[in-house]
């Protein structure tokens, strides 16, 4: 479907960054048992933006809708100056503007061997011969690299072999290895951060418990472990609906609503299952069932994001000539959905995606952003407000112009007076997921920066048909986040297969059988995370332990039965010495 010398057969765009091209391309003598010629690649001055640099290769057949196509490459790292050592390219293939329909998106890398990738794909559209390319993004990450690759070819099988019986490469990732150098320092974090030492003096009738038989059990993460939720199954009563609740309450201690508090699905654009008291009942049934509460979210300030009460005071591609009436509309809403959410979300995305979203940041103003912040605080006082975005840990973490401008604008926020309290890190996944520990060194850069800001992993999910790579992320993202003192929590970007905007990023299927993801986050989040102690007190009535933060319960054993419980909480920063007695009421109810 490409020309048998693609070595020459390519068209290059250089790319820019603040002046000087990203990168040059051109034909080289190779070493390889199969190839004597490749294209090699020299970046030299990436801008983070994997698309804003291409070598493109055109598919020189005609292509029809739903034909399954195989590429084959094989892909070389010469030099690097990346923190690990490898090289990377993306390959893709995309439709034309305005749309870029991406059919395929790999992140190929290599650490100095020659490494074989074959990656099956379908293109849901049709296009005539020459209409679109295979195209090598070399604009990611912000560091200098020289790659190679030879016997590039591309394969169209049409309707003659499914895609699943074609050979791929089994996706990975940096940092999957049992003894990779990041598990030792982040199970220490750990220990040193997520856990803390206590004492229980325990009595009963005022009189203190010698030599009894105790079970101290964990009820409850202070971190939170959470997933977006679906208003329309939360409210619902058919099979699914209750089942959904079910795995809600199995599985999280926090959520929100997915989509229903976006404007203009408050606004009623998005028809009756996303009505205004849908939402309402659905956030009081999360917080009736003790869930942490998000709400996404205030402002996402886009036209193609706005509801269609403002589009006429937002001209296409015009900001300049903006209606500050819309400003008014902005200020309107926060003030509704806030009086009307009131007392069932704990923390707002205030502000959605400004880097790719900022028509109103052009048309009125930076300064906007601190009002909306400001006027948040005023009608929320006691929730936690947050900025969010997306490929600051996603894509490799190399969007580094992604990163600096999210950067940025936080900073700006916060030397203007915006009482911001949380950073939102998105972390959608492809099937070539971030190195784990870039993941964590893009984290330390804004918890050092910003050491006042919480940070959450608000929409976590990993968009592969390979389970068993899924499965292993989920543990090792999981594992790096919860490891890192500045985060708070994970959010899943929904659990069921049967409402999900990526079903197979799902932890469930739509049968509700649960993946290896479920699996991963149910062993850590409730066995090895999970603290419970069978203890004896000794002659003061006192037990230590060591445990998770959070809620914890403690039965009296007498004769091997339960025969009274109490409960507390082992809390940070706090010296956790703690005075219980099995009569007082106050501590006989569940926290």
């Amino acid at each position: 479907m490409i020309s048998d010398t693609p070595t020459t057969s390519f068209t290059l765009i250089r790319g820019d960054n603040e002046g000087s091209p990203i990168g040059n391309a051109r034909e080289v003598d190779v070493e390889h048992d199969d190839a004597s010629k490749g294209i090699e690649i020299e970046v030299s001055n990436p801008n983070g933006l994997f698309y804003s640099a291409q070598v493109q290769v055109p598919i020189t057949e005609a292509v029809q809708a739903n034909d399954t196509m195989l590429m084959y490459l094989d892909f070389k790292m010469i030099e690097s100056t990346d923190e690990t050592g490898t090289g990377f390219v993306t390959m893709f293939v995309e439709s034309p503007g305005p749309a870029f329909t991406k059919y395929l998106q790999f992140n190929v890398s290599s650490s100095g061997d020659w490494q074989s990738y074959f990656l099956p794909f379908t293109v849901s559209d049709s296009f005539d011969a020459n209409q679109i390319s295979v195209k090598i993004g070399f604009g990611g990450g912000n560091k200098s690299q020289t790659v190679h690759i030879a016997n590039l070819q591309l394969f169209n099988y049409e309707d003659s072999i499914a895609m699943g019986d074609l050979p791929v490469t089994s996706p990975t990732y940096v940092g999957r290895e049992p003894d990779a150098d990041w598990r030792a320092p982040a199970l220490a974090r750990i220990e040193e951060h997520r856990k803390g030492d206590f004492t229980l003096k325990l009595s009963k009738n005022n009189a203190l418990l010698d030599n009894a038989q105790v079970k101290v059990e964990m009820i409850e993460h202070a971190y939170h472990f959470g997933s977006v939720a679906a208003a329309r199954l939360i409210v619902g009563d058919d099979q699914d609906s209750q089942t959904y609740r079910q795995k809600l309450l199995e599985n999280f201690n926090q959520s929100g609503l997915e989509n229903a508090l976006k404007w203009p699905a408050w606004a009623g654009d998005w028809g009756n299952v996303f009505s205004q008291q849908n939402a309402l009942d659905a956030s009081n049934w999360l917080k009736d069932n003790d869930f942490y509460t998000r709400g996404h979210v205030m402002v996402w300030p886009s036209k193609r994001n706005m509801p269609e009460g403002v589009q006429q005071y937002m001209p296409e591609n015009q900001p300049q000539n903006a209606d500050d009436a819309v400003l008014d509309a902005v200020n309107a809403h926060i003030t509704d959905v806030s009086e009307q959410t009131a007392g069932l979300i704990d923390e707002w995305d205030v502000l959605n995606e400004p880097f790719d979203n900022h028509y109103l940041m052009d048309a009125f103003g930076d300064d906007k952003m601190v009002d909306w912040f400001v006027l948040a605080d005023e009608l929320n006082p006691n929730a936690v407000l947050y900025i969010n975005d997306y490929s600051i840990v996603s894509g490799g973490g190399t969007n580094t112009a992604h990163q600096d401008h999210y950067f940025n604008t936080i900073e700006y926020l916060i030397t203007n007076g915006a009482p911001i309290e949380g950073i939102g890190i998105q972390s959608h996944f492809s099937a070539t997921p971030t190195s784990i520990a870039r993941v964590y060194d893009v984290l330390d850069r804004y918890a050092t920066a910003f050491p006042n800001l919480d940070i959450r992993s608000t929409e976590f999910d990993i968009t592969t048909t390979d389970e068993a790579m899924q499965g292993d992320y989920t543990r090792d993202f999981l594992t790096i986040f919860f490891s890192h003192p500045s985060t708070v929590g994970v959010q899943v970007w929904g659990f069921w297969a049967g409402a999900h905007w990526r079903p197979s990023a799902a932890m469930y299927d739509e049968s509700w059988r649960a993946k290896p993801n479920q699996e991963a986050w149910q062993s850590l989040v409730f066995d090895t995370w999970w603290s419970q102690f069978d203890l004896t007190t000794n002659a003061a009535g006192e037990v230590s332990e060591r445990g998770f933060y959070g809620d914890y319960k403690v039965d009296l054993i007498v004769e091997g039965a339960v025969s009274d419980t109490i409960y507390f909480t082992l809390q940070k920063d706090s010296d956790n010495i703690i005075e219980l007695d099995f009569d007082s009421p106050e501590l006989s109810e569940q926290p």
